[in-house]
């Protein structure tokens, strides 16, 4: 479905808050909730879109939203016209399961390295096949916080079916893995 979970959306928003980003990176913008999160938050905040599916960006009016949409898979980032991508925060917000778990590991390696930090959240046990249409929306892979385990990162939150973990990027960056996990801990 191209919404997400309201879950975890106040730690979401107060992790934003702290790292105070420039640009953040929105995969899979579905409805363009993050992007409307952050606009919020800050709407001088680059913000920038990967959407697979064309309709979308009519459908929800993410032009309204982001200064840029890439109408890609996001697998596809990994090509070198992207090479040369920064980005404070990117937000994999219910994106890795509707990817081969082999694409979802190669492309998280591909953007630790083009990243401040990389904000991840996912179902777990969530069953979803095609939705209206959209094959893209099947849930095809699994996700546990061992496939995080090569990354510096938080421990991973665990509320209802969802899942909640933050990767820190290999960008120049003053923020702390403890900081980020003690401003977690206030919405356990």
């Amino acid at each position: 479905m191209p919404y997400s979970s309201f879950i975890f959306d106040d730690a979401i928003a107060e992790i934003i808050k702290l790292i105070r980003p420039k640009t953040f990176l929105d995969l899979g913008a579905g409805a363009g909730k993050y992007g409307l999160m952050v606009k919020e938050i800050n709407p001088s905040i680059e913000t920038i879109a990967v959407e697979i599916e064309e309709d979308y960006l009519e459908k929800f009016n993410l032009r309204s939203i982001y200064q840029k949409i890439w109408n890609i898979p996001v697998i596809n980032l990994i090509r070198p016209e992207y090479f040369d991508s920064r980005f404070d925060i990117i937000m994999a917000g219910d994106i890795l399961e509707h990817l081969k778990k082999s694409d979802g590991i190669d492309l998280l390696n591909f953007l630790i390295y083009r990243s401040r930090w990389i904000i991840v959240e996912f179902p777990h046990r969530y069953l979803q096949n095609a939705v209206d249409g959209y094959n893209s929306e099947a849930h095809i892979s699994v996700w546990i916080e061992d496939d995080f385990l090569p990354f510096e990162r938080t421990r991973m939150y665990v509320k209802d079916t969802q899942r909640l973990i933050i990767l820190r990027g290999y960008l120049e960056n003053a923020i702390s893995v403890e900081k980020i996990e003690l401003t977690l801990k206030k919405y356990e």
